[in-house]
């Protein structure tokens, strides 16, 4: 504050209490040297016999005014006080109203939650559930025909190595025996007889030989393409 302005305190000017029961204190300010009377523009009349006629009843003492003030001072302060008691109140009730209506959709939610939980574990988790277990057991049911279905194509494979070796000690039978043929027979009837007969034996085994491969192997084909479409199918069905 400037120093040239002159200095002012606060004082107690009076009190005055509401219906509730609450004490109100009314402070004045006075400045340095000045009171706090407030200028008027009224004619003041020092005594009541020195009014005229026609202004006796119309004069409207200075006592009227101050006392108006305190009463609408205190009717502001009563309806001031009662407006806060009411909007504490209307805010308590709302705020209870929002709680009940949040609790209430909380409530709703976890409601409907549950229900879908619910219906998640009936209608996908144990669908699925079911759904997973045929799923393995089709697939061992699949591995298991796939095992069996080798273990048969390598029980024939040694089978027909089994048939190539017997027809192989058939054909070295033969050649033992066309061996003592040939060592009692003439020396030129030996020669052109071994000859032909050998000749003979191996065309004949090698033919023998090159049937019983192609047979086998359209069979072995077949086997495993049969074998492959139904590996095929089988993943076009999990899919």
């Amino acid at each position: 504050f400037n120093s040239s302005k002159a200095e002012s305190s606060k004082i107690a000017v009076e009190t005055f209490s509401t219906s509730s029961g609450n004490s109100y204190t009314v402070l004045g300010v006075e400045e340095a040297g000045k009171t706090d009377i407030p200028e008027t523009y009224f004619t003041k009349y020092k005594k009541q016999e020195s009014l005229p006629v026609y202004l006796k009843y119309v004069l409207i003492k200075e006592t009227v005014f101050v006392e108006l003030k305190k009463r609408i001072r205190l009717c502001f302060f009563e309806h001031l006080e009662k407006w806060f008691a009411e909007c504490l109140s209307n805010s308590c009730a709302f705020v209870a109203a929002k709680k009940e209506e949040l609790n209430s959709e909380l409530q709703l939610c976890l409601h409907l939650h549950q229900r879908r939980q619910g219906n998640i574990e009936t209608n996908i988790y144990n669908v699925r559930a079911v759904e997973l277990l045929l799923h393995k057991e089709r697939l061992e049911c699949h591995c298991a025909g796939v095992v069996e279905a080798l273990k048969k194509e390598r029980d024939e494979f040694l089978k027909f190595c089994d048939q190539q070796n017997n027809i192989s000690k058939n054909l070295h039978s033969r050649i033992c025996d066309m061996e003592s043929v040939f060592l009692n027979a003439p020396m030129t009837e030996k020669l052109v007889s071994f000859s032909n007969s050998l000749h003979s034996e191996l065309h004949n085994h090698l033919e023998v030989i090159q049937v019983s491969l192609r047979s086998y192997r359209n069979y072995l084909e077949e086997a495993l393409g049969k074998l492959r479409d139904s590996n095929v199918d089988f993943l076009k069905a999990c899919r």
